[in-house]
């Protein structure tokens, strides 16, 4: 399995930088071509003091509305064509409304790069890191608001736990395992931990030739799983990407996902590679 192409979302705004550039690096260090996605953001609702906005009125915001999308798509489009700096890619516009659009574009590649929260559902635009990668079936990267560096997969944590998710993470993950500089597993020991976990995640990365493999048992002693990953993540190992499965369901089209599955996607300031 390789990574043979790599989509970034692009919106036109300050905090694309970091995201879009993470993006880049990795296409070139993989060889993989390169994709950028605009969503489109709906129209905002028009009312006027109760009443639909009068049919001139309305077709006014909506020109302007349908203007200040351009501009932003034009400005993502650019935005990504600098930090390509000669890298051809191909460029898509989606309707950013549909709850399902990111999940499509996503399942046509083999990463995806997009925001993580706060920025994945606003200004009309409908796009939860977690919706999307419970309904993609392809791997993600959401990058949060918070995130510091350019390049991902250098220093890569796998949060560990043995079960079905965090095993198809770790597979969907293999690419960057296997060129990274250092790989570190963490199990957080709690009754549901993996037995044995140790052995198995180290035999594993080690038969599929992922190297400078660590991999530690560390106690919750009360606190939060995803507090214990996240210190080790950013203060032990520097890790500059965290790999971990996504627990999560749907039920009547509202996500519900796992409490350390929320709080790592609330709460960490390292990119996260999601699967389901």
């Amino acid at each position: 399995m390789s990574i043979k192409h790599i989509v970034v979302q692009a919106a036109g705004k300050a905090e694309d930088a970091r995201r879009v550039a993470m993006a880049v690096d990795l296409a070139n260090r993989c060889e993989a071509t390169l994709g950028g996605v605009f969503l489109e953001p709906a129209p905002p609702w028009l009312f006027v003091g109760g009443d639909l906005a009068a049919p001139a009125a309305l077709a006014d915001l909506t020109e302007s509305h349908r203007k200040a999308v351009q501009t932003a798509s034009a400005a993502a489009r650019a935005n990504l064509e600098a930090a390509a700096q000669g890298k051809s890619f191909e460029w898509r516009q989606v309707d950013g409304s549909a709850p399902t659009a990111l999940a499509e574009v996503a399942r046509e590649a083999d990463l995806l790069f997009m925001a993580g929260p706060p920025l994945t559902s606003r200004d009309g635009v409908f796009a939860p890191a977690d919706a999307v990668a419970l309904t993609a079936g392809a791997p993600i990267i959401a990058v949060p608001e918070t995130a510091t560096g350019t390049c991902v997969g250098h220093r890569v944590l796998v949060a560990w736990n043995g079960a079905r998710e965090s095993a198809r993470a770790l597979r969907d993950a293999l690419p960057l395992l296997q060129r990274a500089a250092q790989v570190d597993g963490v199990i957080v020991d709690h009754p549901e931990a993996a037995r044995d976990g140790e052995r198995v995640l180290k035999a594993f990365l080690q038969r599929h030739g992922c190297p400078a493999i660590n991999v530690i048992r560390l106690p919750a002693g009360g606190r939060h799983a995803s507090e214990v990953i996240l210190q080790h993540a950013a203060h032990v190992v520097q890790a500059d990407l965290i790999v971990m499965g996504l627990y999560g369901h749907s039920r009547l089209r509202e996500f519900v996902l796992g409490g350390v599955s929320r709080d790592m996607l609330d709460d960490s300031p390292i990119p996260l590679l999601l699967s389901h």
